[in-house]
């Protein structure tokens, strides 16, 4: 590609001064699709192309961080002043960018390096730091990222007396979708703090954002959901404690008890189904005190409920597992594959569930800290390492 360049600007030595409709030059566009040759190209022809603008203020370096191309930024780098001077016409560095599209290579490889520390917590025209950005786009590996390292200043306001986490809370919904919700667990996990004297809240940037005090509709088939679930629970554990695995003696002096009573896989059973059983019955009941249609009490149940149908559903399976166990007892590698299978899906159940009881609004810093861990494996499970998409959110800021 540099032979082609080289042939094009030996015809015409004026193209690399060149701007489109937007004010971009051919280092913007180089530096947008990652053609590091191009750029150490167009850069050893003319030098002075990497502090251009384009004609929304950005410089070639800021279209390679939107891009996410780490290693065309050194090589911008390289022929740049001090980073702190490439600001677009919103004040923004190269870290803002790289923060509002999500591009977490490009923060990572910031971070770690100590030359590009001073941009960290540098504010853009309406007061907002990087991991302000992050936050307000809903990029959960970027906070995750910022607030893991110790330089950030997570106490730091915008123009509109937030924080990160004041501005995670006001922007996102009551039932949040899943990469809000790991922004914000990200934001609890590092103790991010609230504004001290917050001033009263605005909406960022040019929109009115209305932030509606949570209804009870949004609750309702969330209610009605876990009320079902905890109603076949109870369900199947009241049937299961009558139809115990090698079933009932029909002859005296134990006529009518358990066959298998002695045996420690079957104490499991009926231990375990007791568990699930009340357990269940007690999400159940919580649950139908939230159809009096007061929200306190449904915030309430749902605290209660949710943990316990987790037991519940635990339990369960622990239950089935050991009764299974039990029958095939007699063939041992039958019965060490149901054990091992019935671990490695109780893992699983768990690592699935427990990121929905929330323990990320606790005091206590390890659960909030094995929550976080959980949301992480969720993360992996479902793709949203992949930040590169874009994500919608309420509170745009460009």
């Amino acid at each position: 590609m540099p032979g082609v360049l080289d042939i094009m600007l030996k015809k015409d030595p004026s193209m690399i001064y060149s701007r489109d409709e937007e004010g971009r030059t051919p280092l913007h566009y180089a530096a947008s699709i990652g053609h590091l040759k191009g750029v150490h190209y167009l850069l050893g022809k003319y030098a002075l192309g990497a502090v251009e603008r384009d004609n929304s203020g950005f410089f070639p370096i800021h279209m390679a961080s939107i891009k996410g191309h780490v290693d065309v930024i050194r090589e911008l780098l390289r022929h740049c002043p001090d980073p702190r001077e490439l600001l677009s016409d919103n004040g923004q560095n190269i870290l803002h960018v790289a923060a509002i599209n999500g591009k977490y290579e490009v923060v990572s490889c910031i971070l770690k390096t100590p030359e590009l520390g001073k941009l960290i917590n540098e504010k853009d025209k309406v007061g907002n730091t990087p991991l302000h950005l992050a936050t307000m786009h809903w990029h959960p590996m970027i906070v995750s990222a910022l607030t893991g390292d110790e330089r950030v200043d997570l106490k730091l306001l915008n123009n509109e007396g937030l924080t990160a986490f004041d501005a995670a809370e006001y922007y996102m919904e009551t039932l949040a979708p899943y990469h809000k919700r790991l922004t914000w667990t990200a934001l609890r996990v590092a103790g991010a703090p609230r504004a001290t004297c917050p001033k009263p809240l605005k909406a960022i940037g040019q929109s009115s954002v209305q932030v509606e005090p949570p209804k009870m509709d949004i609750y309702r088939d969330r209610v009605n959901t876990l009320l079902l679930v905890a109603t076949l629970v109870a369900t199947v554990s009241f049937a299961a404690g009558f139809t115990v695995p090698g079933g009932y003696n029909n002859s005296e002096p134990d006529q009518g008890m358990a066959t298998m009573l002695r045996h420690k896989k079957f104490q499991v059973f009926i231990f375990c189904d007791m568990i699930a059983m009340y357990s269940s019955i007690i999400v159940a009941i919580s649950l139908i005190w939230a159809q009096l249609c007061d929200l306190r009490l449904v915030l309430t149940a749902l605290r209660v409920a949710l943990p316990l149908l987790g037991v519940s559903l635990a339990t369960m399976s622990l239950a089935f597992m050991a009764g299974v166990s039990l029958v095939v007892s007699n063939l041992n590698w039958l019965s060490n594959t149901v054990l091992i299978t019935g671990f490695l899906f109780l893992i699983i159940l768990v690592i699935l569930f427990f990121p929905l009881c929330s323990p990320t609004s606790s005091r206590n810093y390890i659960l909030r800290r094995i929550s976080f861990i959980s949301f992480h494996l969720m993360m992996l499970v479902t793709g949203s390492y992949n930040t590169d998409g874009n994500l919608e959110c309420e509170a745009c800021i460009s």
